[in-house]
């Protein structure tokens, strides 16, 4: 790959030339600049340069030992075993009962095999699969889990649709609170749009540690986080969901599962949850029947999550999606959501919303932060912030995209900076329809079928294009 140096700024024009750049480049590239109506003090501000596209074997790998460095600070020390273990089906005949008997500190230890039963962890056990720890493939999947993972299931298929997961868990309970090393399918099929749904993992007023696990198949989203409210019985019209009424926080710590073809997302976060959500292969969750196609990864309603070195394909609703959410309760939900969505590559989803979205999320206090990921291949928009969202996008590469590689609509971004788009079947950035950009410096677009940028009805750092 060559790169180019800046070699100087002409004192009349201020067009930026780039070495070796053959003249034809430079003049199709002065050309697209003035038709993209930046001003000229504001592209000088930004690079030129050919864009590296990375494999997403190469994107996948550096995503994941991110998740494992962040990861080894998160897994709690407390998560290792310091009490009895509790041998299933050497000591008691089911999971369940093993629970009952175990006390916080507990290992219950589960052999291979099926198992059809729907489970509540109490707070401080940990419900860990026995067997290999040697890495075995998913099909569909490059991320590997443990073969123990592959050979003890939770299954569903016997169960009658109800408010519970396949696992739920006390409400309060911590990170000490381990889920290690299972397949869990086949919750009974229900609409996640509507209240009093469960999810594969049903993490409700709780922040337990789930890693290691085989989601799929599932009917509702495949991991779903919500706080508990103190009037979590009130009817849905009647409750407070506001911040100040939590009961119970979930911050979750989700690592290294493999979450796919679920009817619903992926992994979702609702109500003011914040896990921390590392490492994940989702792909393949699709809920088209229910008319309104959910992505891979949510969050809304004052969800605040941190996204980071996940892979994400192949869900037809969309890569990453950041919302605002409907209006529920008696008051106003009284928070932004602002997800951090650092180090993820995000590829190939479906045509319904952009590989990573923000629709309204944020505030000037706290941004949605979209730093660092690799997005390829997205059959729309690659990132986009629109619906009065509040944002902060940085040091992204977007690859081959057929709309924009970043837009941004009707919105406002603190910090747009170090991004890298090629490929895209139109503008490399757009920035329209009233948007602000307060720091706008060291972007590069190439091979792009339209202008490096394009502003329109929008603000630049001071700078209005009418």
């Amino acid at each position: 790959m060559k790169t180019y140096c800046w070699i100087g700024v002409m004192l009349m024009t201020g067009i930026v030339m780039a070495q070796d750049e053959k003249p034809w480049e430079r003049g199709k590239r002065i050309n697209q600049d003035k038709i993209g109506g930046v001003p000229q003090e504001i592209l000088a501000k930004q690079k030129i340069k050919k864009v590296e596209r990375p494999s997403i074997e190469d994107a996948a790998k550096a995503a994941l030992a991110l998740a494992e460095q962040a990861a080894k600070d998160a897994i709690p020390q407390e998560s290792r075993a310091s009490g009895r273990t509790i041998r299933v089906p050497g000591q008691f005949a089911s999971i369940r009962a093993a629970i009952e008997a175990a006390k916080a500190g507990d290992t219950v230890l589960v052999a291979a095999g099926t198992y059809y039963e729907q489970l509540d962890l109490k707070d401080g056990v940990r419900l860990v699969s026995e067997g290999s720890d040697e890495p075995a493939t998913v099909e569909g999947a490059r991320l590997k889990l443990p073969r123990r993972a592959l050979q003890t299931i939770l299954d569903g298929s016997k169960s009658e649709k109800s408010p519970h997961g396949m696992i739920d868990f006390s409400p309060g309970a911590g990170r000490g609170t381990v889920v290690d090393g299972f397949t869990i399918q086949n919750l009974p099929k229900q609409d996640h749009h509507q209240p009093y749904h469960a999810h594969g993992i049903n993490i409700r007023g709780a922040s337990p540690t789930i890693m290691n696990c085989l989601v799929r198949r599932n009917g509702s989203t495949g991991i779903g986080n919500h706080v508990i409210y103190r009037d979590q019985t009130a009817t849905m019209g009647k409750r407070d969901f506001r911040r100040a009424n939590i009961k119970h926080e979930a911050r979750a710590l989700i690592y290294h599962n493999i979450v796919h073809n679920n009817f619903g997302l992926g992994i979702g976060c609702n109500h003011f949850s914040a896990p921390l959500i590392l490492g994940n292969e989702v792909f393949g969750n699709d809920d088209a029947e229910l008319g309104e196609l959910s992505p891979g990864m949510g969050c809304k309603h004052g969800a605040a999550p941190l996204v980071l070195g996940n892979t994400v394909h192949g869900n037809s609703g969309g890569g990453i999606l950041c919302k605002v959410g409907e209006p529920q309760g008696a008051h106003q939900i009284d928070g932004p959501t602002h997800p951090e969505i650092r180090g993820n590559v995000v590829f190939n989803n479906g045509k319904t919303r952009p590989a990573i979205a923000t629709d309204g999320g944020g505030s000037t206090d706290k941004p949605v932060r979209i730093i660092g990921n690799c997005v390829i291949g997205s059959p729309i928009v690659g990132i986009a912030l629109a619906d009065n969202a509040v944002g902060i996008i940085t040091d992204n590469r977007v690859c081959d995209t057929a709309a924009p590689g970043i837009s941004i609509n009707h919105a406002t971004v603190l910090k747009l900076e170090r991004n890298e788009v090629t490929g895209a079947k139109a503008v490399g950035f757009a920035i329209v329809a009233g948007s602000t950009v307060w720091e706008m410096t060291d972007n590069a677009a190439d091979a792009n079928t339209g202008p490096r940028f394009m502003l329109k009805d929008s603000v630049i750092k001071g700078t209005k294009k009418d």
